[in-house]
């Protein structure tokens, strides 16, 4: 098997579920090395072990991205595991809807502290590492949302201004041959929107979806595999000249293409 990021270390938020876990068991299934980092440790454990039967190595340090010394200190984890950290994926997130003017304070607070302060400080810890080897893929996982959705002004302005954190590191790395791409999901099934998926309030959404899957390929709305398949593929050589970009990985929904 062609394994394109062999010996590669991949550092992945929110790991534990989701898209991130579908993304690290990518990662491991094409040779890299993962560090599954998330608050939900037994979880994170489990896919660790997950990644080691396909025949890496990867650890799973405590992380709450919102908790700024357990970032810094999963980092740190991950170097003295590996060396190195050749990719970093930000993937952890929640939810906290709300209509703007019902917003409370702290429901804008914490979608935010996970969504940008917390990835921008791990960006902060990783990237001086990345500097030294003058290697490295960040790969941020905004959302369709970044554009606006209706109760959703603190995600949607988190998933926003990752696209503008994005931006600004390809514009500062670049010279050093660092990347920093944005993949941005439409309607993903995980257990952070299955509810959601099983109402008919997501029908609507459903339906925008351009492509129209065999049921032997997959449901409707997308997958984590689909979303893993783009950041792994960001996170490699074969995205080498590819930096400051959104790849929209949403089946052609016509309100976001």
């Amino acid at each position: 098997m062609d394994m394109f990021l062999k010996g590669k270390v991949a550092f992945v938020t929110g790991g534990a579920s989701g898209i991130g876990r579908q993304a690290c068991l990518t990662f491991a299934s094409e040779g890299a090395n993962v560090v599954v980092a998330d608050k939900q440790y037994e979880k994170a454990e489990e896919v660790a072990e997950e990644c080691k039967k396909l025949g890496v190595d990867a650890i799973a340090p405590h992380c709450d991205v919102t908790i700024l010394e357990e970032s810094s200190a999963a980092v740190k984890s991950a170097i003295d595991h590996f060396g190195k950290i050749d990719i970093l994926v930000c993937c952890a997130g929640i939810l906290r809807d709300s209509m703007a003017h019902k917003m409370t304070e702290q429901q804008w607070d914490e979608v935010l502290n996970v969504h940008l302060k917390g990835h921008w400080w791990l960006c902060h810890e990783v990237i001086p590492h990345m500097k030294q080897e003058k290697y490295g893929r960040i790969v941020f996982i905004s959302s369709t949302a970044f554009k606006g959705n209706r109760g959703q002004a603190n995600y949607s302005s988190a998933k926003a201004a990752m696209v503008g954190l994005a931006k600004t590191l390809a514009e500062e790395l670049g010279y050093l041959g660092i990347t920093a791409n944005v993949v941005a999901p439409g309607l993903v099934h995980t257990p952070l929107t299955d509810a959601f998926i099983k109402s008919d309030k997501s029908k609507p959404m459903i339906n925008s979806i351009l492509l129209k899957r065999r049921e032997d390929i997959g449901p409707l709305f997308g997958t984590t595999q689909d979303i893993a398949n783009a950041i792994v593929f960001l996170s490699s050589d074969r995205a080498s000249y590819i930096t400051g970009q959104v790849l929209v990985v949403a089946g052609g929904a016509y309100k976001i293409a």
